[in-house]
C-alpha cells in the first residue's frame, strides 16, 4: 500500500490514473503494447509529498526533477534528486521517496510498463539509477511529459492512450538517446560530452585533424579521449571524422555536379580509390551508385 504524508493533493497538481480495463485492451493494440503509461502527472513544489512501497511497483516510475529537490531509498541505497534530473526506479525494486522540506521539489511523474519499458530500465548501470539532463533538454522533456498529460484532459478513451504511448516513446528517445548527459552503457562518472569536439571535427573537415589535437581540445590525455569517445559513439575518433567528411560528400553528390576532389579537395586527401573503398563500407555503394541513386 502507498503511503502519503500529505492528503489534500498540491496546487495546481495534475495526475491521470488510466483506466484499467482501457490499459488491458491498449496492451494488446501493436501501437501500444510494447510501451505505454499506466499513471502521469504534474506535481509542482510538493511539499510532504512521499511514497513508499516496500515490495516495489508493478511499473517502472520515472520521476523528473524541474526544480528543488528530493530523496530516494531504492533497496537501500539512499541518494538525493536535483533540477535537471531524472529517477528511474525499476519495476518490482523496493523503493521510497519524497520531497525536500527545504526547498521541495517539482516533479513530472509517469509510471510505464511493457516489454520496450524493460530494456529501458536495464539500461543504467548497476546501482544508477539517476539520468542527468543536458542544458537544452530540459524544456523538451518538460514538453513531451506536458502533451502527454494534457492528452487526457478531454478524458481518457482509447485512441488518447495509443496517442500518449507514442508520446511516452518519444520522451524516453529524447531522454536516453538524444540527451547529451547521458550515453547508455557509460558510467555517470566516465561521462563526457563530445558535442564540442564533433563541432571541432566539423569546422575542421577541410584539415588533416590528429588525434592529439582532438585529445587535446577535449581536455584528455590520447588514451583516455579515445577509450570514451569510442564507449559514447561506436566509432574513434578518426572513423568517426571520416564519417563526417563522407557525408559532407554525400551533400556534395546531392547538390552538384563536382566531384568530390573538385569541390571540396579535402575529401579526396586520400588515395581515391581508398576513398571509394570507406565511402561504400559507410554509405553501401560506390560514389558513383550513391550519385545515381533516387532520392525524396
Amino acid at each position: 500500500m502507498d503511503k502519503k504524508r500529505l492528503a489534500d493533493g498540491f496546487r495546481g497538481q495534475i495526475m491521470h490514473v488510466l483506466p484499467r480495463p482501457l490499459l488491458a485492451d491498449a496492451s494488446r493494440h501493436v501501437l501500444a503494447g510494447e510501451l505505454y503509461p499506466t499513471d502521469i502527472g504534474w506535481f509542482p513544489r510538493a511539499r510532504g509529498h512521499f511514497r513508499e512501497r516496500p515490495d516495489g511497483a508493478d511499473q517502472h516510475i520515472l520521476i523528473y526533477c524541474t526544480s528543488g529537490g528530493g530523496w530516494f531509498e531504492i533497496e537501500g541505497r539512499r541518494g538525493e534528486l536535483g533540477p535537471r534530473q531524472t529517477l528511474l526506479i525499476p519495476k518490482g525494486r523496493s523503493h521510497a521517496y519524497g520531497a525536500s522540506e527545504k526547498d521541495p521539489w517539482s516533479i513530472h511523474w509517469v509510471h510505464f510498463t511493457g516489454e520496450d519499458a524493460a530494456y529501458l530500465g536495464g539500461m543504467l548501470g548497476p546501482g544508477e539509477f539517476i539520468l542527468p539532463v543536458a542544458m537544452g533538454v530540459e524544456n523538451r522533456l518538460a514538453a513531451l511529459f506536458r502533451e502527454c498529460c494534457e492528452s487526457f484532459s478531454g478524458g481518457v478513451t482509447h485512441n488518447r492512450i495509443l496517442f500518449a504511448a507514442q508520446t511516452l516513446r518519444h520522451l524516453l528517445a529524447v531522454l536516453f538517446f538524444d540527451n547529451p548527459a547521458f550515453t547508455p552503457g557509460v558510467s555517470q562518472g566516465s561521462h563526457r560530452n563530445f558535442d564540442a569536439s564533433i563541432e571541432h571535427m566539423k569546422r575542421r573537415l577541410s584539415a588533416k585533424l590528429t588525434l592529439g589535437e582532438l585529445a587535446c581540445h577535449s581536455g584528455l590525455s590520447i588514451a583516455r579521449y579515445s577509450l570514451l569517445f569510442r564507449a559514447q559513439t561506436g566509432h574513434s575518433p578518426i572513423e568517426h571524422f571520416i564519417r563526417l567528411r563522407i557525408q559532407a560528400a554525400c551533400r556534395l553528390l546531392d547538390t552538384t555536379d563536382l566531384t568530390c576532389k573538385e569541390s571540396h579537395p579535402p575529401l579526396a586527401m586520400m588515395i581515391p580509390i581508398i576513398f571509394s573503398r570507406r565511402f561504400r563500407k559507410v554509405i553501401g555503394q560506390s560514389p558513383r551508385e550513391y550519385r545515381r541513386t533516387a532520392k525524396g
